[in-house]
């Protein structure tokens, strides 16, 4: 990685030797005797500029592929059209009888007969499952060997895994292979929430976050076109998800550098500013060569050495000795990290649960499932770029009790019955089913954007891949738990029942929201002991340090 940076140095500072630099956010007399915070780093070396652009780039065309596995499973999953024994098709199934053939598109469900007996749930409950282990085990590599690896690593397993699926003709293989793809790609997910919290400061990660959440809803607005144009689940999987996954991969190993936080956090100062020096190269800034906050201690040290004045440990120097060895125990040790974290944790079970919840049962509004799907899609494209509006506008928990309301409203709606004369046609019951999929559809994007910078901006550098990761991985369960809720809720009342209980959920993370504490505007902690230091008058020698001084 530090060759990769070096030359792409070397061939930015080449173009721009003869060129006037950008103004910076500020300057200093020298800058390699003055010492700045990670945030007026990110500020000086420009944020949200051409760099971090490109960044977002490359990571929305990784989730447009991503999510066309995710959101186009039940393309892959669809039951057969059509069930003909004896010359006779009939356009439900008849699992009890002998069927002689089946007509539709050839999906997964078609090939292996998943399409009885809530067997195909089974598979995509499998992925979901692998997402949950692999929110569990990805913050932890994330924390030991950075993000950028691990990021690279789980987009790559997710990606071969699609891969060969789309050659397996074994069914147990292609249920181990759906489980590995779902460790990869949560996996990757997971550090990419963290990467871009931590990749540059407030304005960047506001509209980084929103323009995932936009590209992965209009997904649902191209995928319908490839599927009748590929008409097969192994050349969907194999060129619209795995070959495609894998090019961006290669792409992010030459274009992504390590987050500067975590390398902050491991004390590799030198690293992080050769970061930033080629970060500001790339944005037309002046070479980065600031000191961070974090090496005043070593700088403090050197002058008491030269004076022959007695050492004294800072509370710097405390601090980073204490989160050495922070991992998941850190959040239940705490009491406020507990607190905080078992609210989260339901929250994004809310988010997983719903999402999904609704995603599968789109077959039951009466309409064409294309059609719903489009409908919905078009809605949260819609909502999710709305969202971006409501962080740079509106304080993080506000936002989430308004989408909270909006969901306790909207599944209330979702309790009237539909009639069985209503079974294929359009009767007033359905409509206000669909209404209260597209009000829990807007709900749950904007949710879905907030409660994703909230976590990365509400857990401090040092457990924030683990809070991500605890918070990710017992969420999963929500969408373990939706595909099997749905099918069984679908065999016994026909009708889309599953997203009347979103109701209580919410209802639940309403009362929840207001012991959380408010992150809008506030700077970002990388230390577990920031929030006391910063409410210290002397930042850097505690009283009793003081004392020994005197």
């Amino acid at each position: 990685m530090i060759n990769s940076i070096k030359n792409q140095f070397k061939q930015q500072l080449e173009l721009l030797q003869d060129k006037k630099y950008k103004k910076p956010a500020f300057e200093a007399y020298n800058m390699k005797r003055a010492f700045v915070t990670l945030d007026q780093a990110f500020e000086y070396v420009g944020d949200n500029s051409k760099y971090q652009q490109r960044i977002t780039l490359l990571l929305c065309i990784q989730f447009l592929f991503y999510s066309f596995f995710v959101m186009g499973m039940p393309y892959l999953l669809q039951n057969p059209s059509k069930y003909c024994t004896d010359g006779i098709c009939i356009e439900y199934p008849n699992c009890n009888n002998r069927i002689d053939s089946l007509i539709g598109f050839d999906s997964i469900a078609k090939e292996f007969g998943l399409f009885c007996n809530g067997r195909k749930a089974f598979i995509a409950a499998l992925f979901f499952v692998g997402q949950m282990f692999g929110g569990f085990t990805f913050p932890i590599l994330a924390n030991i060997f950075g993000r950028r690896k691990i990021l690279l690593f789980g987009m790559t397993l997710g990606a071969v895994s699609i891969s060969v699926a789309a050659l397996c003709d074994s069914l147990l293989s292609l249920y181990t292979l759906f489980f590995i793809a779902g460790f990869g790609l949560s996996g990757y997910e997971t550090v990419v929430y963290v990467y871009i919290t931590e990749i540059s400061a407030l304005r960047f990660r506001s509209i980084a976050s929103s323009l995932l959440i936009v590209v992965w809803s209009s997904s649902m607005l191209i995928y319908p076109f490839i599927v009748d144009i590929l008409q097969s689940w192994r050349l969907l999987m194999m060129w619209s998800i795995g070959v495609p996954l894998l090019v961006t991969v290669v792409l992010d190993y030459f274009y992504f550098v390590e987050s500067p936080r975590w390398l902050i956090s491991k004390q590799q100062y030198d690293e992080c500013r050769r970061v930033f020096r080629f970060m500001s190269i790339f944005n037309k800034r002046r070479p980065f060569e600031f000191n961070f906050m974090e090496e005043l201690d070593k700088f403090n040290n050197r002058c008491v050495r030269i004076a022959s004045v007695k050492r004294v440990e800072t509370q710097i120097n405390l601090t980073q000795q204490s989160n050495q060895n922070a991992g998941y125990w850190e959040l239940m040790k705490r009491s406020k990290l507990l607190i905080q974290t078992s609210i989260l944790v339901q929250m994004w079970f809310l988010r997983y649960f719903t999402y999904y919840g609704l995603q599968f049962s789109v077959s039951t509004f009466g309409i064409s499932m294309t059609t719903t799907l489009r409908i919905l899609a078009l809605v949260e494209l819609m909502t999710g770029m709305s969202s971006l509006y409501f962080k740079l506008k509106y304080p993080r928990i506000i936002s989430l009790q308004f989408c909270l309301l909006t969901m306790i409203f909207s599944a209330t709606l979702a309790y009237i019955d539909v009639p069985l004369e209503c079974q294929g046609s359009l009767c007033w019951q359905q409509i206000l089913h669909l209404l209260s999929a597209i009000l829990i559809k807007a709900s749950i994007t904007i949710y879905n954007s907030m409660l994703n910078t909230y976590t990365g901006e509400a857990y401090v550098t040092t457990v924030r891949s683990y809070g991500y990761g605890f918070c990710m991985t017992f969420g999963q369960l929500g969408s373990t738990f939706a595909p099997l809720y749905v099918s069984y809720m679908q065999e016994i009342y026909q009708q889309a029942n599953a997203i009347t209980i979103v109701g209580i959920l919410a209802l639940i993370a309403l009362g929840l929201t207001w012991f959380l504490h408010e992150t809008y505007k506030k700077d970002m902690y990388d230390n577990l002991t920031d929030e006391v230091m910063a409410n210290q008058t002397l930042p850097l020698i505690n009283e009793i340090e003081l004392e020994q001084l005197r």
